[in-house]
């Protein structure tokens, strides 16, 4: 590397050829001296590995992207194997002079790659942005408020459901946190017609069968930066677009991170508790855990809301993966905005005692959001099982039950994803982009 005090210009190149081999977010930390300001260079990433989609900024100053300055990103395709190597030409979009940290951070995708060698030169690249990673405080159209009435939750008066998309885990270990992008918010809104976007952030994966620590999830327990700031360009894009947003607490157990939801949503209502768009999921769906484990984790992160908003919608899971509604109705929580949640996957059976449920919730005086749904299965394989998705959203529609569909993902198994390989993190995807449940949630959203 180059010593302290030495000119880094037009004919000195800074080579680095230390491998980096797993994890994520993944750094490399070089230290150099400039003498003068660096105008636009281009950096020449020799023998970049990656198997698959990543985003990758250049971070100078710090490793804390809250406090870095990002001087450029690039969007890598795979290389198809740790094997294979490609190389890349990235503008620097910022100058920046004297002695510092230069970083190289996985954004998204899983930001997995390797980085072998890299040299500095005085020649023009491009890059694909460069990334504010501070959130401002968003503007747009007005919108009516989410309010219960009855045993209905009304968006502007009597019959006023919405239909909408959620979006796949906001952590980076299945890829498509790609999505969490303005740009896809806007697509779903134009194309689709979407009214409602659900922002799932990524807490645990604490069910049974499920394999996945907190540890290796990546989620907002060991990287919260990255999974709030991806809800939050969800949430401000559907704010700037008219459209409400759900800021999910994405997990099976998480009564466990209490305090951890007690301090995220005050965050966020004390963001966003001005704007009618943004509503308040504060568990997923719960398991192994009663109605009344589930109320007395509510209890306090809904006063923590309501201590900076006082009346945006709130939705409650209820048991057994948020279907046992019905038991949820005999105990009903003592605040006058909050709704419970519905989750069903047309490929499963029993559903006629679903809706069995729901009826007797509804009968009870509970409102309810199906903040969840998919065309497949709950594990999310399979074909679209279109006659149960058609007698569902029957019942959803007689009803005035809104319902967002799972989810806005590229997974390579299709099934509940909404797109193929593929497709574009900015939208613009065209019908044969969509996986045969895209399509079919496509056609029953656009109808709404």
């Amino acid at each position: 590397m180059s010593p302290a005090g030495n000119e880094l210009g037009q004919a000195t190149a800074l080579t680095i050829l230390t491998p980096i081999r797993r994890g994520w977010p993944l750094w490399l930390r070089a230290w150099f001296a400039l003498a003068h300001v660096l105008p636009l260079q281009r950096w020449t990433l020799l023998k970049l590995r990656r198997i698959h989609f990543a985003r990758f900024a250049i971070l100078w100053g710090s490793s804390d992207v809250a406090t870095a300055m990002n001087l450029g990103e690039k969007l890598t395709s795979g290389t198809g194997g740790w094997s294979t190597f490609q190389t890349l030409n990235v503008g620097l979009g910022r100058q920046v002079t004297g002695v510092g940290q230069l970083c190289f951070r996985g954004l998204q995708g899983n930001g997995i790659f390797n980085i072998d060698s890299f040299t500095l030169r005085s020649t023009a690249g491009t890059n694909d942005g460069v990334t504010d990673f501070k959130i401002p405080v968003p503007t747009g159209p007005a919108v009516a408020a989410a309010k219960v009435v009855g045993n209905e939750v009304q968006f502007g008066g009597p019959g006023t459901s919405v239909a909408g998309n959620s979006f796949f885990w906001s952590n980076g270990k299945y890829g498509a946190d790609q999505f969490y992008t303005p740009e896809t918010v806007k697509w779903l809104k134009d194309n689709w017609g979407s009214q409602v976007v659900r922002a799932a952030l990524a807490v645990d994966d604490n069910r049974p069968g499920g394999t996945t620590t907190i540890e290796q999830l990546g989620g907002y327990l060991t990287q919260p930066f990255d999974n709030k700031f991806n809800v939050q360009k969800v949430v401000n894009a559907a704010i700037a677009n008219g459209m409400y947003a759900i800021i999910d607490f994405h997990g099976h157990h998480v009564q466990d991170e209490a305090t951890q939801a007690v301090q995220f949503y005050r965050e966020m209502a004390t963001f966003y508790g001005s704007f009618n768009n943004v509503i308040y999921e504060i568990y997923n769906e719960p398991t192994n855990t009663s109605w009344g484990e589930i109320k007395s984790y509510a209890q306090p992160v809904i006063a923590a809301i309501r201590a900076v908003d006082p009346d945006n919608l709130i939705i409650v899971g209820t048991p057994n993966f948020s279907q046992d509604v019905d038991v949820a109705s005999n105990d009903p929580i003592n605040d006058a905005n909050v709704a419970y949640t519905l989750h069903f996957y047309a490929g499963e059976g029993a559903h006629d005692a679903l809706r069995g449920k729901a009826t007797t919730a509804m009968n009870n005086g509970i409102a309810l959001f199906v903040t969840e749904w998919g065309t497949t299965p709950a594990n999310g394989l399979g074909a679209p099982n279109q006659n149960s998705t058609n007698t569902w959203m029957t019942f959803l529609k007689d009803n005035n039950i809104s319902h967002c569909n799972w989810g806005v993902a590229d997974q390579m198994q299709q099934g509940a994803a909404q797109l193929l390989r593929g497709a574009s993190p900015s939208g613009g995807w065209t019908d044969a982009q969509l996986s045969p449940s895209g399509q079919l949630a496509k056609r029953i959203i656009s109808g709404w």
